[in-house]
């Protein structure tokens, strides 16, 4: 059987090149000698260069899974307006598929409406994107003001736009207070990407800045090393018959580069 793709963030590809001195082109290099054979690429990330980021993928040998996808939903306009420009961009960077961020609740709006609105808008991008041959994934975004921070607020999406899949994100749920098991039961055979992210008690690794909802410590932590049961969830989503990529995210680490490599690690002995 074909080995996985392993995957990481473009945004950690720049974290590299700060920390270790290094140009982009050589944390690139470093990245694909650890066993990382593609990237996870951001509209933040193309905009204004999508052209000249896909010439230096290409020049690194290295793929695109999946590109992040920030949308505010406030206007129908904006739906067509902005998806757009992202449609361009994720094709000239080779990105099969959009991981949708639908955009957060503002303070003192009414939650339901905000939430059954951006559903809707949500239901227009998917048209769009399947003209274009591009699928949709939804992460469990860490972030209160989210409407999709659990499982269920990921399937009210799910069960309402056709063809949408689930990014489950191992370390996120962690954030909303959401056992990251029993998330993964909700969302079995629903699956279509998957982030592997641990979290760490303590900043060893870094420090993300960030709490949890009720309050406790959230860190970076290379895979297999927090306080995620990584090992159980990995099992549990190739043995529900995920074939996809695994991306490997530590927002906040440092050194970078060291987290990749142990994470990258953890992952090729357990694949």
């Amino acid at each position: 059987m074909q080995q996985p793709v392993i995957a990481t963030f473009y945004d950690h590809i720049l974290d590299i090149s700060k920390q270790e001195g290094c140009s982009v082109g050589e944390a690139l290099q470093e990245a694909k000698k650890l066993g990382v054979a593609a990237l996870e690429v951001s509209c933040f990330n193309t905009a204004g260069r999508a052209e000249e980021l896909s010439h230096e993928l290409a020049s690194a040998g290295l793929g695109v899974t999946t590109m992040p996808a920030f949308f505010s939903f406030e206007s129908d306009g904006e739906v067509e307006n902005r998806a757009k420009g992202i449609f361009e961009d994720a094709k000239a960077i080779g990105a099969k598929t959009l991981l949708v961020i639908p955009g957060f609740i503002p303070e003192g709006e009414d939650p339901e409406e905000c939430t059954r609105r951006r559903i809707e808008r949500t239901k227009r991008l998917s048209e769009l994107a399947d003209r274009e041959g591009l699928a949709l994934t939804m992460e469990d975004f860490d972030n209160e003001s989210s409407p999709i921070a659990t499982s269920r607020g990921m399937l009210r999406f799910m069960d309402a736009v056709p063809g949408l899949s689930a990014c489950f994100d191992t370390g996120n749920f962690y954030f909303a207070g959401e056992d990251a098991l029993e998330a993964y039961e909700r969302l079995r055979g629903r699956i279509g990407h998957v982030h592997l992210k641990d979290r760490a008690l303590g900043t060893d690794f870094g420090t993300e800045q960030r709490r949890t909802t009720s309050g406790g410590p959230m860190n970076p932590s290379p895979v297999g090393a927090g306080v995620i049961p990584m090992r159980e969830l990995l099992d549990r989503i190739r043995a529900g018959g995920y074939r996809g990529a695994y991306t490997i995210e530590h927002y906040g680490a440092g050194p970078m580069l060291e987290c990749l490599k142990r994470s990258v690690e953890w992952l090729v002995q357990r694949l």
